[in-house]
């Protein structure tokens, strides 16, 4: 009988072995776990994550016996809890990795620390684990989320519960049948439209976290005994044909599993925007710099995009503002911002009604071009005097694939913003990257917390 989707993803995640992983891809989950952690701490005052941590601590612990601990909060919850919790925490400021459109990281990485501090396991369980979660959820994603994405569906939660489920599996030592059942009941609890995107309200915030504490209770449900459907995602009514609208081509999905590790394709923000909007920023700063730009003499600036970017919801955005969630999706804003401050942080999202930037933005023509590649970028700028000004930035995704020392790098540079002190920064970039010799993530976890 033929082996279905889940049964060979689950035969891959129950079957990878540390020594199995290259040292590549060690790296860049190390990454991946810096990455996250610092962003997650340079975001401990945003409104979601203060929402989300608020009301689970005051929760009953939950879903594991033994409280765990609340990443940069220290508050004792439960495993589920603390995985819904730091997950809303690392997408606070939407600049973790992300694969393809998927933020597995935001996702994965606070459930396997919240595990492992539970089950006293090791940083090469956690490193080998969340290896299982990038390469299941890449290989669910990568070649579907251009399918399933126009239909309404993000790409995050959708794909991300199966990371979820597959990072609890191998840390709770699910069976290959077991771990099937659990990828099978992560595709019936898979959910998340993009509306909120276009409307700028704060659902999207909490998927990320849903898609977390949903994961681990389908491992949860799996080890309890609970079955699910076999042809769960090529079925008549499966996943594919429910999400993407074709069955077409699913044999390519486990084809090269443990072959082409698609962690290694994991890429970074540099911003804290939309992925979408991280060219256009780097392009509109290089342009202002450059040029000695004065704002007040333009007439018009229009962003050439890919068809697929310019179209995604929330990029066409040109106002009014009034959340970090609308101007953080926006190109007009994030473009408008970029080239008038020559810079763009956090606090530059929150200028809601800055009227020069407001100016700007009413200025900017968002153009779908379909000769502009994926997070490629052209921006053309007219001034009063007639003069125009052209920028193009032709990059490939890995630009943004930082390797742990470039990363380190920009930990550093965001110090600042990152919650803990710089002696804590240090440790836990020491930690991290000696992450392999770890035999618990306790020190870990006393470096996140923040000073009270």
């Amino acid at each position: 009988m033929e082996r279905t989707v889940t049964q060979e993803l689950a035969r891959f995640a129950v079957n990878l072995k540390y020594e199995d992983i290259p040292l590549t891809v060690v790296d860049k989950v190390k990454t991946c776990i810096l990455h996250g952690t610092c962003i997650g701490l340079a975001g401990m005052d945003i409104i979601f994550g203060k929402i989300a941590r608020a009301q689970i601590s005051q929760a009953p612990t939950a879903m594991g016996n033994g409280a765990v601990t609340l990443l940069g909060d220290g508050a004792k919850v439960g495993v589920m809890d603390a995985a819904f919790a730091t997950s809303v925490l690392y997408h606070g400021r939407v600049q973790e990795d992300t694969h393809g459109t998927t933020h597995i990281g935001a996702i994965s990485i606070p459930l396997a620390i919240a595990l492992a501090e539970m089950n006293g396991q090791t940083g090469k369980d956690v490193i080998t684990a969340l290896t299982a979660a990038y390469e299941v959820g890449g290989a669910l994603g990568k070649d579907y989320t251009a399918l399933t994405t126009p239909r309404g569906w993000r790409a995050s939660s959708i794909y991300g519960i199966f990371s979820s489920a597959t990072v609890a599996g191998v840390l709770m030592g699910l069976n290959e049948e077991e771990m099937t059942n659990a990828l099978g009941l992560a595709s019936a609890f898979a959910f998340g439209t993009t509306e909120s995107f276009k409307a700028a309200t704060m659902e999207w915030r909490f998927e990320v976290g849903l898609a977390a504490r949903n994961g681990y209770l389908a491992a949860v449900l799996a080890k309890g005994g609970a079955l699910a459907a076999a042809n769960a995602m090529e079925g008549d009514m499966g996943f594919f044909r429910a999400f993407a609208g074709t069955r077409e081509n699913l044999d390519k999905i486990t084809e090269n599993l443990g072959k082409v590790w698609e962690t290694n394709n994991v890429t970074f923000k540099l911003y804290p925007v939309c992925a979408f909007n991280q060219t256009q920023v780097i392009n509109s700063i290089a342009l202002a710099s450059e040029n000695d730009i004065d704002p007040a003499q333009i007439t018009s600036i229009e962003v050439n995009m890919s068809e697929y970017e310019a179209n995604y919801p929330g990029q066409m955005n040109w106002g009014p503002f009034s959340t970090h969630a609308g101007t953080l999706m926006s190109a007009p804003f994030c473009v408008a911002a970029s080239l008038l401050n020559r810079k763009l942080t956090l606090s530059d999202l929150h200028q809601f009604e800055d009227p020069t930037i407001l100016e700007l933005v009413n200025k900017t023509k968002i153009i779908p071009n379909p000769e502009i590649g994926f997070l490629c970028s052209r921006i053309v700028v007219t001034f009063a005097d007639g003069t125009v000004v052209e920028r193009p930035m032709n990059v490939t995704e890995q630009y943004y694939n930082l390797d742990f020392a470039r990363d380190v790098e920009m930990m550093r540079t965001m110090k600042d913003e990152i919650a803990i002190s710089d002696e804590k920064l240090e440790a836990l970039i020491g930690i991290v990257g000696t992450l392999e010799q770890q035999q618990n993530m306790n020190d870990f976890i006393s470096a996140t917390l923040v000073d009270k």
